[in-house]
């Protein structure tokens, strides 16, 4: 909160007091908040935004109706069948819903996604009689709309794009926090890689066991991220609304836009948390080819996998194994939950972390402020 008297800088409202209303719903995008925009809709803001990436998807199923075992003319021939298919498909249902035939999707409603779970499904059908990958492609479909449905609903991208900057910005600051806790880390984390036990383990499990283990050990992360944040956002909203004038009506979330914004801290924290494990995870790999020798990991009993790459460095043959590789996730993994724990319960990181999350807070909500006075002043639609 600022204090008078003090040399502060102007507030924020300042930054956005030139934006109409399209520019301040740009700007809530931007910053990973997509539900601050007024009457925010599926059919407009989430499918309708990624319709050139559905229509690309769409485009790529049509190859459905192709088949290896048919000469090239065949599914030349198919190739054609499915466009002239799907078009027409797509003619009837403008003509069903009192259109013109050839009139182009004004919304992305429940028709057209029915349209394109259903239509790339016939294909494989209708060309071949392919009732399983028929159900498959439906399903897979589904699958894409409710992951569309979160990432860009929730404004995912945009967080995770913030959240990169705001890592490459703190980078000092980052690392100064790495080294805190860095001790406690490189033991653990050593003590786990140069054990053979570890190493025996990993060289014989399966390719399912180790997606199950880190599938396990992420929803622990997941788990301790989400359990913080809530409490964290509405923190970080209070302390910024008291720093905007205007900003306690602007503060005023529905329950949807405050899981939004809980989403966007968690996309950053968990971002965090990803580039400590892949950076411990490319440090172990680098360290096992230079010290865990084939020599060594025949004294451990340790095969290596099923694959191993042989890399020459100044004359020494450096190898990269299937078992190393393994080794090197699991102890990234864990050295990623450590991680993540860690930071729950650390008193300065939470005050860094909170510090820079009320600086974009307190311009967007200037920029609510400003939003929310367009759109008061503006006319009723007819």
């Amino acid at each position: 909160m600022n204090v008078p008297g003090d040399a502060s800088p102007p507030p924020a409202r300042d930054a956005v007091g030139h934006l109409d209303a399209a520019g301040c719903e740009r700007f809530f995008r931007r910053n990973g908040l997509p539900l601050l925009v007024e009457n925010h809709s599926l059919g407009r803001d989430v499918y309708g935004r990624s319709a050139p990436f559905l229509l690309v998807v769409l485009l790529a199923e049509l190859s459905g109706a192709v088949r290896s075992t048919w000469p090239a003319w065949a599914n030349v021939l198919a190739l054609v069948g499915a466009v002239l298919l799907v078009g027409g498909a797509y003619a009837g249902l403008n003509v069903l819903r009192g259109r013109r035939w050839s009139t182009l999707p004004q919304s992305v409603g429940v028709p057209e996604l029915t349209f394109f779970v259903l239509a790339p499904a016939v294909l494989p059908v209708v060309f071949g009689g392919q009732w399983g990958e028929g159900l498959v492609t439906a399903g897979g479909n589904l699958v894409l709309l409710g992951v569309i449905r979160f990432v860009v609903g929730y404004g995912l991208l945009a967080s995770l794009w913030w959240g990169m900057a705001r890592v490459v910005d703190e980078l000092g600051t980052s690392l100064l926090r790495l080294v805190r806790l860095l001790p406690l880390l490189m033991v653990f984390s050593l003590v786990l890689f140069y054990n053979a036990e570890v190493w025996q383990v990993f060289d014989r499990t399966h390719g399912a066991a180790d997606l199950i283990l880190g599938a396990f050990f992420a929803l622990i992360i997941l788990t301790f991220v989400a359990l913080r944040v809530p409490g964290e956002a509405r923190a970080a909203l209070r302390d910024a609304a008291d720093d905007v004038p205007g900003g306690r009506t602007a503060a005023d979330l529905t329950r949807s836009q405050q899981v939004n914004l809980s989403a966007m801290i968690a996309t950053s924290q968990l971002l965090q948390v990803i580039v400590v494990s892949v950076g411990m995870g490319l440090f172990f790999v680098g360290l096992g080819m230079l010290t865990i020798t084939p020599e060594v990991m025949a004294l451990w009993t340790v095969e290596g996998g099923v694959w191993q790459e042989a890399v020459g460095l100044g004359g020494t043959q450096l190898v990269l194994t299937q078992t190393l590789l393994r080794v090197s996730v699991a102890i990234a993994t864990f050295t990623g939950l450590y991680y993540a724990i860690s930071v729950q319960v650390d008193a300065v990181y939470r005050e860094e972390f909170v510090e820079g999350i009320g600086t974009q807070l307190r311009d967007v909500l200037a920029a609510r402020v400003r939003y929310l006075d367009l759109v008061d002043r503006s006319p009723a639609p007819r």
